[in-house]
């Protein structure tokens, strides 16, 4: 059997070395499984406890290196729904601007004009940019699991980011369906104490300065109530993407990171928003203001199709803004879901040592899913360790230290050296037998036995 070489590559051997081991011009490929990463991929955040510029630079290095993809995401599920929420909102709520002033001039059907302006004037403001926010939160699983890969040295394709979510998909969906019940829930709740503060006060007398401090009051507290819940829950689309977990298991685990974190979650996801929202701001700035400019053009006086109130040079203006705004929109979208992700990452390396679970899969393939919630089989770092001895010898060794001064000893001799404090006595001799002199150095044995000899002369030199 010959070896494998590529097509079009002859194997050859070693340089000077005929007959030796054969070379090949492809490298061979990489046996299937898990196994150490190859030689040269390292995470793009450090595995360790990470900081603010950690998880800014890391977001922007997933998306730089990884940017096509994300931008595809990004626009099919942010993109498009923000663009179409944009243009249908301003052009609505301009044809239902001149369906109002119609009603008002006193026309037949005043007041179904102005309930059925009213509605959808609701639906247009709240409605339509509610539903790109349900994009975008959807948006943020792709983003994780794509964040995940990159930190494990992977790279994914937009199929391979879709295989990844399988399965966990639904979960996302159902999460935004609860969020949906939720702002209903709120925006209910909202209604009732806000008119049922103002019957109150109405009922008391107070005059225009209570009804301004009551609204302020009520509007706060319950902005406080929604940030305060958005921050704790703001990990579930993240852990659904990672852990896979259902979608009540996975609220329940973003409360759980979250806890004892809450205000670095809120400051970080605040600054974050804040920082992106200025940068849509100045990107639209420039275009929109090209784009008024540009409409004098076409229509100076804005009487083109005046009677809808929409010109040319509104239209322009309308859809180049919003184009360029949009664009940017995608880019911080993806960052901000980036970021979202490694609060998650960070937050688990903090409370369930996540990155020695990573260390141990890039270095052994083991565990195969080191974001799999649990411990799993998760292998040390591989680094000197120090010797610790066996049970057994320490069971041995246990009669040998628990030997007191006073127990029972070997005949004519005394304890081991080393092992009590009591000074060794000499036992008496039986009868019949020469008495044997121990601890006696070897010398003055020696000196006694020369002495003892007959015939030996003294060793002072008498006779």
């Amino acid at each position: 059997m010959t070896d494998w070489h590529a097509p079009g590559g002859e194997p050859t051997t070693g340089p000077g070395q005929p007959g030796g081991p054969r070379q090949f011009s492809v490298p061979l490929p990489p046996a299937p499984g898990p196994g150490p990463r190859p030689a040269g991929v390292r995470p793009v955040v450090p595995l360790r406890p990470l900081g603010f510029g950690d998880v800014l630079g890391g977001a922007f290095t997933v998306f730089r290196r990884n940017a096509r993809v994300l931008l595809l995401w990004s626009v099919l599920l942010s993109g498009v729904v923000g663009l179409l929420s944009t243009l249908v909102s301003t052009f609505g709520q301009r044809a239902v601007q001149s369906r109002v002033f119609s009603a008002l001039d006193g026309g037949s059907g005043s007041s179904a004009i102005l309930a059925g302006s009213t509605t959808a004037w609701l639906l247009l403001s709240i409605g339509l940019p509610f539903v790109a926010y349900l994009g975008r939160t959807f948006l943020v699983a792709p983003v994780a699991a794509d964040t995940a890969q990159r930190v494990l040295g992977r790279r994914a394709t937009f199929g391979g980011l879709w295989r990844l979510l399988a399965g966990r998909r639904g979960s996302v969906v159902a999460w935004m369906f609860l969020q949906i019940a939720a702002a209903l829930v709120v925006a209910v709740a909202y209604l009732l104490v806000f008119f049922g503060f103002f019957a109150v006060l109405g009922t008391g007398g107070s005059g225009i300065a209570g009804f301004l401090f009551g609204a302020f009051a009520v509007t706060t507290g319950f902005g406080v109530l929604i940030a305060w819940l958005a921050t704790r829950f703001s990990l579930t689309v993240p852990t659904i993407a990672l852990e896979g977990r259902r979608v009540f298991d996975a609220a329940g685990q973003s409360w759980r990171l979250t806890r004892g974190a809450f205000w670095r979650t809120f400051g970080v996801l605040l600054l974050v928003q804040v920082m992106f929202r200025i940068a849509v701001s100045i990107a639209a700035v420039p275009l929109t203001v090209g784009a008024s400019l540009l409409s004098g053009v076409f229509d100076p006086l804005g009487q083109t199709d005046a009677s809808a109130g929409i010109g040319i040079g509104a239209t322009i203006a309308v859809v180049v803004g919003s184009l360029l705004a949009t664009a940017v929109q995608c880019i911080t979208d993806v960052l901000s879901g980036s970021v979202t992700t490694f609060l998650a990452i960070d937050r688990r390396i903090r409370t369930e040592a996540l990155d020695q679970r990573i260390a141990s899969h890039l270095d052994t393939g083991l565990p195969t899913d080191p974001f799999a919630p649990g411990t799993g089989d998760v292998r040390p770092r591989s680094g000197p360790q120090q010797w610790t001895p066996q049970q057994p010898w320490a069971q041995q060794q246990q009669p040998w230290a628990q030997q007191q001064p006073g127990s029972q000893q070997w005949p004519g001799h005394g304890q081991w050296p080393g092992q009590g404090q009591q000074q060794w006595t000499p036992q008496p001799p039986a009868p019949g037998h020469q008495q044997w002199a121990p601890q006696q150095p070897w010398s003055g044995q020696q000196d006694a036995s020369d002495r003892s000899a007959p015939g030996n002369p003294p060793s002072d030199g008498s006779a």
